[in-house]
């Protein structure tokens, strides 16, 4: 018996399907069902029963699925108490970024973890918003920064505060969109995100508070890619300031007028690693930079 085949076990109970089990893996079908096979010979048990359904699981599987869950929880215990141990912290963390690094104070970041735990090792990845939540809740992210509100019992989320988000339209439109009313704009072609986004919801309500709806032309869920739409002339959408800033600097992109426009700013991580010690670190690194207090996460 491997933890890993655990972990498999469970992903397949909670997921009622070896294909999502497999998704939620990063793995295959077959991989999935191999642990499971591997796990229920060595056991002589029957895990789970095949329906239209999916997998169900079974009596002797749902008592064994309690015993799996303390087992994986106290090799995470032990994992931390380990790390504890060491002189120094070490490990590697895989953070989503929403917005440019600058934005979000990650050289300020590298300062304090290359001064306090110069073993941690960093991979950050530039991720929408929904994306980003997605991938923490599998466990594929071990923290990120999101845009927007997050309800999730499963998330620990920490408000920093709020940005200004501001409609971008390309350079070659000034034409166009100088002097333009809400209606002309929303006659326009418009980036859209294929999943959560923030911006995007606010997008909705700020047309559909006017009567209006725009026209959505291409769909993509990187904000880089957005960017990079936008500058290339195919369409408008909203980013955050400081970034439209920087392409107007760059003078690939205008800023359309309107009223002020806020969007919430987050930092979260999976609530069952609250006492990781990598977590911890790198959440108290964070709410002290933004300022906050990193005692009070909400969920």
């Amino acid at each position: 018996m491997e933890l890993y085949q655990l972990r498999t076990f469970l992903i397949v109970a909670e997921e009622k399907s070896i294909t999502r089990a497999a998704k939620r893996l990063f793995t295959t079908p077959p991989s999935v069902s191999a642990h499971i096979k591997a796990l229920e010979d060595e056991w002589n048990v029957s895990l789970f029963r095949r329906t239209p359904k999916g997998m169900e699981i079974t009596e002797k599987g749902a008592l064994l699925r309690r015993k799996a869950e303390e087992t994986i929880l106290a090799a995470q215990d032990l994992a931390n108490h380990a790390t504890e141990l060491l002189d120094s912290l070490m490990g590697s963390l895989r953070v989503g970024l929403c917005s440019s690094a600058t934005f979000l104070r990650i050289p300020q970041l590298f300062e304090y973890f290359q001064s306090n735990h110069p073993g941690v090792e960093f991979q950050l990845l530039g991720k929408a918003s929904g994306q980003a939540i997605g991938e923490v809740e599998e466990n594929a992210l071990d923290a990120a920064f999101v845009f927007g509100t997050v309800s999730d019992p499963s998330i620990a989320i920490h408000k920093l505060g709020s940005c200004e988000v501001v409609v971008a339209c390309p350079k070659q439109w000034e034409s166009k969109v100088v002097g333009a009313d809400w209606a002309s704009l929303a006659a326009l072609p418009w980036i859209y995100a294929d999943m959560y986004c923030a911006f995007q919801i606010i997008t909705d309500q700020m047309f559909l508070a006017r009567g209006l709806k725009c026209q959505r032309l291409v769909e993509t869920d990187s904000e880089r890619a957005k960017l990079d739409l936008i500058t290339a002339g195919i369409g408008i959408a909203l980013l955050e300031k400081t970034e439209a800033d920087e392409a107007v600097r760059a003078g690939k992109a205008i800023i359309w007028p309107t009223d002020v426009i806020k969007c919430d700013l987050a930092f979260i991580y999976s609530s069952k690693r609250n006492q990781d010690p990598l977590i911890a670190s790198l959440r108290n690194a964070v709410l002290n930079i933004w300022n906050f207090d990193s005692t009070n996460p909400t969920h």
